[in-house]
């Protein structure tokens, strides 16, 4: 893969890359699912003012662009942010404005088997509210929840490349794909490899999260399986 302009190894800082970007998309993803699942499992469960606060919370978070939100935080920079390491102050920032989807799901999830026979039937023998939601409702909700963090990954892990491409994500000369892409912007019409590989990785990686959201869509929902 060659060196880069200050005669680093490509394939080396490529490596190290890839550890913080799949660390940010994964962890990302993860404390999105952390905010997002109580928010729309509580809001589509319970209904009524709860459900219309949550809704009305979700439908606020989601008017805003992501990315300029997600700018403006790392850019403030509170200090309950500014304490945590960089990969992790990345993923946090970016679980703030992305628990969205994954709460409107569930959402409607909930609300469409909460009335369901199964659910009567367990509040008919006497099943509690935190019974119904961990051995009914949760189980039977988790296909679009899996989907959605599939692609929550790639997702997560290209919006941490355009961040650091910007210049408000892991600060130089920590490597990541999207540093090595911002580096590679004063050197591509000479030396056309410090661009090829770090977009090339980010391109199969969001590609492979795409593919297998789509698998796990397919085994856990008959209805979508292809004849």
């Amino acid at each position: 893969m060659g060196t880069d302009g200050n005669g680093r190894d490509v394939f080396a800082r490529w490596l190290h890359g890839a550890r913080v970007s799949l660390s940010v998309g994964l962890a990302a993803a993860a404390l999105s699912l952390v905010i997002g699942v109580p928010a729309g499992a509580l809001s589509g469960y319970r209904g009524g003012r709860t459900d219309a606060v949550i809704g009305r919370a979700i439908d606020a978070a989601m008017c805003f662009p992501a990315l300029v939100v997600t700018i403006a935080l790392l850019s403030i920079d509170p200090p309950w942010l500014r304490s945590l390491p960089d990969a992790l102050r990345i993923a946090v920032a970016l679980a703030v404005v992305g628990w969205t989807p994954a709460a409107r799901y569930l959402r409607g999830e909930f609300q469409k088997l909460r009335g369901s026979d199964a659910i009567l039937a367990a509040r008919a023998i006497g099943a509690g509210h935190s019974r119904i939601v961990a051995r009914h409702l949760l189980p039977r909700s988790l296909a679009p929840v899996l989907v959605t963090l599939a692609f929550a990954i790639g997702a997560s892990s290209l919006a941490e490349a355009t961040l650091s491409f910007l210049g408000v994500g892991v600060p130089p000369p920590t490597a990541s794909w999207g540093e090595m892409l911002y580096q590679a912007q004063h050197h591509v019409g000479r030396a056309w490899w410090l661009a090829l590989f770090p977009g090339l990785a980010l391109f199969m990686l969001v590609l492979g999260c795409n593919r297998l959201a789509e698998g796990i869509r397919d085994w856990m929902d008959p209805t979508y399986r292809r004849v």
